[in-house]
């Protein structure tokens, strides 16, 4: 996960740039699984950026390919501050259907959470617990993405996209989620929840991990 900011005069060049560097990369690039481009409204100076690749060779691939050439130059004079979220990959599931959208009214959201001291197992076999049901059958559901910190077990980042806000609000009151709210709120220190405006996401579609 990346987490940019950028300055206004630029913000049309790295949306464009961000765009075609996403597009390609899912076409061209068989183990680029996933690739979401978003920011905080209003003013969309606030973005956040998820990539999954199926390797380490994958990501090396996308890193020296052209269109993220491109995409690095422009960011070279548009982004302000940077920093960097690497995530171990523990619930990652999509719909079957590949997923292509260039700023549409999607429902996006990112929470990052702090657990309590010494609740990271108990959290992973309930996050675990949960992905392994059919949660992606519920209509408007399209990404679940649950990841821990590298270097802080105690650190974890969830990305949820809905269809619209609407299936996000039913999603909300399915008793999966409700179980799982309540079972969390005895792990959970701290927790910090983003709504996010799409630029461009895009994904191969299909995918299923769940890391126990």
């Amino acid at each position: 996960m990346f987490k940019l900011t950028i300055t206004a005069a630029q913000r049309v060049n790295f949306v464009a740039a961000g765009k075609h560097n996403l597009e390609t990369s899912i076409q061209n690039e068989p183990g680029t699984l996933a690739m979401y481009a978003m920011h905080v409204a209003p003013a969309g100076l606030e973005n956040r950026v998820i990539e999954v690749y199926r390797d380490a060779d994958s990501y090396d691939r996308h890193a020296n390919s052209p269109q993220f050439k491109a995409f690095r130059a422009v960011a070279k004079d548009a982004v302000s501050q940077q920093a960097v979220v690497n995530l171990t990959p523990i619930v990652l599931r999509e719909q079957a259907k590949p997923l292509k959208v260039s700023g549409e009214s999607h429902f996006l959201q990112l929470t990052e959470v702090t657990l309590k001291p010494g609740q990271a197992a108990a959290y992973q076999a309930l996050v675990t617990a949960s992905g392994s049901a059919a949660t992606m059958s519920q209509a408007g559901r399209l990404v679940i993405a649950i990841g821990r910190v590298v270097d802080d077990p105690q650190k974890w980042v969830i990305f949820e996209v809905y269809q619209d806000k609407l299936a996000y609000q039913r999603y909300q009151q399915t008793p999966a989620n409700k179980h799982d709210q309540r079972a969390s709120r005895a792990l959970i220190q701290t927790t910090q929840t983003t709504v996010l405006c799409p630029d461009t996401l895009v994904n191969q579609g299909g995918l299923t991990l769940v890391n126990h």
